[in-house]
């Protein structure tokens, strides 16, 4: 029998720069016979300049409205007649404008998409018409105590810094967002320096490349990085609020290092054993063994040059000192005592099968090409991941954990049922 590894899934993705600058990943997997489409651009939330708080997701959700070619029937038409799904999303750093297809209508659809990206015209009535959409977006995430409870705490732990704005903006930020904002975010941002083209699938790299080149004709060489300030550190501290809802939920943060920092692939073996899985300590104390909550988990947000790592429980109002006690004591074991070698080979082996059961998606795969370039510059190889995570010891998560897992350096919010709640 042969043992099978990340070799037999993976070949290193062709990668080529056009002369105007837009990189192109192509990852060819022949057994298939459709393809996952994402054009990255190098702009999220925390390149918004103040007082346009969510003009970075509004050009997103705005830019689908109208293009230079294209009414917005005719953009859902051109999708949606050749059997594709298109969609497109937002995040601190990165905006990634993605479609799944048969490899059969790759071309066509990868000129709408490009359409969409390069020349959206955001029209006044379209502009009107998405704020509206927007805006009830904003409410519904508010109407959500888990989604809600983490934009306060991201704004919590980063204060007056644009990492701390909710990806989707305020209310009042939106509803003063003129046309004339959007375009020029656009038009500062969406250039071919900061565009990357990742594609897997059946697809074949050099027709791609001409493809592409031939429909981004007249789009001039520009390269132009955003200005990101690293936000201070401040001492933790403490949030406590009232809300309309059934159940107390509880956050817990602590900044981190960041996605290109060498430890973070240490960083993400303790977020397993903290909070990730059905075996991890949290869940293991505060729902299994006490049964105080039915959601318990921590997860890592990593950014450029900073992040998150966050506790999340959902519990019963007269349990929240009780499950605050157990959050304690967690954190108190793992940073006094470090990781034991079952929970490393757990971790390790959640994290391997992991990068491997993700080759076996195109989207994941696209997604992997895409953000490696956004994150580090170039595509992530998951055999080099699956290395670095190999590489790391115990003793590696014991200093992680010695460093982060001192209570006094997590920031809390805490939501409470309101008492006039019906």
């Amino acid at each position: 029998m042969t043992r099978s590894s990340a070799r037999s899934v993976w070949t290193p993705p062709d990668d080529i720069i056009l002369p105007n600058g837009i990189r192109i990943i192509c990852d060819p997997v022949g057994h298939v016979d459709s393809a996952a489409l994402g054009i990255w651009v190098r702009v999220g939330t925390r390149d918004e300049p103040r007082g346009q708080r969510g003009v970075a997701h509004f050009v997103e959700h705005t830019s689908f409205r109208r293009t230079r070619h294209r009414t917005a029937a005719k953009i859902s038409r051109d999708f949606e007649n050749r059997g594709a799904y298109a969609n497109a999303y937002t995040t601190k750093e990165e905006t990634c404008y993605y479609v799944r297809t048969l490899s059969e209508h790759l071309d066509d659809v990868l000129d709408t998409l490009l359409d969409v990206v390069l020349w959206p015209t955001f029209q006044k009535e379209d502009i009107d018409k998405e704020r509206s959409i927007i805006t009830e977006e904003i409410r519904s995430y508010e109407d959500e105590a888990e989604e809600h409870i983490f934009d306060l705490g991201e704004l919590q732990l980063f204060p007056r810094h644009p990492l701390g704005s909710p990806i989707v903006g305020t209310v009042d930020d939106v509803r003063s967002l003129k046309a004339d904002d959007v375009r020029s975010f656009h038009a500062r941002h969406y250039h071919p320096g900061s565009i990357t083209v990742a594609i897997s699938g059946r697809c074949d790299a050099d027709s791609l490349g001409k493809k592409i080149q031939k429909l981004t004709e007249g789009v001039s060489k520009r390269q132009r990085a955003p200005r990101r300030s690293t936000p201070a550190t401040r001492p933790a501290t403490h949030l406590e609020l009232t809300r309309a809802i059934q159940q107390a939920h509880l956050l817990w943060q602590t900044p981190t290092i960041g996605c290109r920092h060498e430890d973070r692939f240490a960083l993400q073996l303790l977020n397993v054993v903290l909070g990730d899985g059905m075996s991890s300590r949290l869940n293991v104390r505060l729902r299994e063994s006490t049964g105080l909550t039915y959601t318990v988990y921590s997860q890592l947000q990593l950014f450029a040059d900073c992040g998150i790592l966050a506790i999340y429980a959902g519990v019963d109002e007269q349990n929240i000192t009780k499950a605050e006690r157990g959050i304690r004591r967690v954190l108190h074991e793992i940073a006094d005592g470090g990781i034991t070698p079952a929970e490393h080979r757990r971790a390790l082996a959640q994290l391997r099968a992991g990068k491997l059961m993700s080759l076996e998606s195109l989207t994941a795969r696209m997604t992997m090409l895409g953000k490696g370039v956004m994150e580090q510059g170039q595509p992530e190889d998951p055999r080099e991941t699956i290395e670095q995570f190999q590489a790391v010891t115990r003793e590696d998560v014991a200093r992680l954990a010695q460093r982060y897992c001192k209570e006094a350096a997590w920031s809390t919010c805490t939501l409470r049922p309101s008492s006039d709640r019906s």
